[in-house]
């Protein structure tokens, strides 16, 4: 809890409410440094599992000896249980928090062959879905969230102050779980970028939505890996730039070039 002032107009008063909160977490595997994510201290076991199967340091959290988190320190230890070649060309996303990616070439994903449609209404609910399971959103806002979806039914949620780490998160506590990701839907409160759609590539997810709008090398990947990007979704609308998986009156599809 913080305690800020509160101005509107000529209005001043004192209040004492949630900020939200964020931290770093540095993550060594092996014992080898790996790097360290700004992230928010909230379900850090599946942000750190998430991250390294996106990078393709693991392909399976089985492959996870050891892992103890420890949000004090911050800092994870990772003991795989084989000996792995960390990657080292980082690239700098353009997540808001300067996020940090090692993959950023479409060709290591193939292209996305999903028979999932979903109706523009069902995305509208699902996401107002998400905003109603956000908790830490209702208290302090300043957050972002991601979900994992059916057209009819939310499956995971996660928050972070870094939609990038929202979106490793619900990855790494489905993989935690033992939920497939493929063939399902991504809703993201926040941008999609080029390296949130190869996240989405990574998961086998076909549908991407987002409470806003996707940059145009995100759109020029999904029309290559056969990725359904929406944006804006509203109660009453929302936009549709690639893809055929969405449901539009009778028909489906979006414009292509």
């Amino acid at each position: 809890m913080r305690t800020y002032l509160r101005v509107r107009g000529e209005r001043v008063e004192e209040v004492t409410a949630e900020v939200v909160r964020e931290q770093p977490l540095t993550v060594y595997v092996n014992g080898t440094r790996f790097l360290t994510l700004l992230c928010t201290p909230v379900k850090l076991e599946a942000l750190v599992v998430g991250y390294l199967w996106m990078e393709m340091v693991i392909a399976d959290p089985a492959e996870i000896r050891s892992l103890d988190v420890s949000p004090v320190d911050g800092r994870a230890d990772v003991t795989l249980t084989h000996d792995v070649e960390l990657p080292t060309e980082r690239i700098l996303t353009s997540g808001c928090g300067g996020g940090i990616t090692f993959r950023v070439d479409h060709r290591l994903f193939p292209r996305l062959a999903s028979p999932l449609t979903v109706s523009a209404e069902d995305l509208a609910a699902r996401m107002h879905d998400l905003f109603a399971a956000a908790v830490l959103y209702k208290a302090s806002r300043g957050i972002h969230g991601a979900a994992l979806c059916d057209p009819d039914r939310l499956l995971l949620m996660a928050e972070d102050v870094g939609r990038h780490n929202a979106v490793d998160k619900v990855t790494g506590e489905a993989l935690l779980r033992g939920i497939p990701t493929a063939g399902r839907i991504l809703l993201s409160t926040g941008r999609v970028s080029s390296e949130m759609l190869l996240k989405a590539a990574r998961m086998g997810v076909p549908i991407v939505a987002s409470r806003t709008s996707p940059t145009e090398m995100a759109v020029g990947l999904a029309e290559q890996l056969n990725v359904t990007v929406c944006g804006y979704v509203r109660t009453d609308g929302l936009n549709l730039y690639a893809g055929h998986g969405l449901v539009v009156g009778e028909g489906r599809g979006a414009p292509r070039g």
